[in-house]
């Protein structure tokens, strides 16, 4: 395969920070799909800290998938900092619509299928209404977390929904259900999806890792 390049999400603290591993030297990279590894103070898990810190392995290192929703145009009217980064602004490219729409949902529900059946598989999604990403941060914001299973999502818990954008999406039981839910998120909400497994910090066998996990998410790693 291509080349993938290592970007921390905040450069002034790399050891505690996500990483992203991007499969451009393009950045920001949101429209690209990305392999995400993250502590539990981070995305995608720190949406959801203080709820059921027992489930969510705080202990644990996140590894997986992440694939974002841009915003629309439109929010341009809400936060005018987006004018100047259009990178934020969705297009026909934005690796979201092979996720959600045509035959994407059956695509990743075979992923989830192929990758479930062997380990604990994670599927988080996170919405947040206008905001320029780089600059500030948004308190308020909708966060689902679900455990995957090859045949069925299963909703773990969320976070009451305060924006509620994600409202109802608990009773997706796969991920065309969930896919529907999705495509109905407007211009002016972000979309941070998430899918991946808890794996111990200093125990990894990354041979297993590729095999189990990587190799199958990399078809989306574009």
């Amino acid at each position: 395969g291509g080349t993938l390049t290592p970007r921390p999400w905040n450069l002034h603290d790399p050891d505690q920070t996500l990483w992203w591993l991007v499969p451009t030297t393009q950045w920001p990279a949101y429209r690209h799909g990305k392999l995400a590894i993250s502590l539990a103070h981070d995305y995608p898990r720190k949406t959801l800290l203080g709820r059921n810190d027992s489930l969510l392995e705080l202990d644990k290192v996140f590894v997986g998938l992440n694939v974002e929703k841009g915003y629309g145009k439109a929010a341009i009217e809400v936060d005018l900092a987006i004018k100047k980064k259009p990178q934020q602004i969705l297009d026909p490219d934005w690796l979201w619509f092979s996720l959600i729409e045509g035959k994407g949902p059956l695509l990743f529900s075979r992923l989830i299928e192929s990758v479930s059946g062997s380990q604990r598989i994670y599927l988080y999604v996170i919405v947040l209404h206008v905001h320029d990403r780089e600059t500030t941060y948004q308190k308020q914001y909708d966060a689902i977390v679900f455990s995957c299973h090859p045949d069925r999502l299963e909703h773990i818990f969320d976070n009451k929904s305060p924006l509620s954008v994600l409202k109802g999406s608990e009773k997706a039981k796969n991920f065309s259900e969930l896919a529907e839910c999705l495509r109905r998120v407007g211009e002016y909400h972000w979309v941070d999806l998430y899918l991946g497994a808890h794996l111990p910090r200093n125990d990894i066998d990354f041979s297993e890792l590729d095999r189990s996990l990587l190799s199958h998410l990399m078809h989306w790693v574009v």
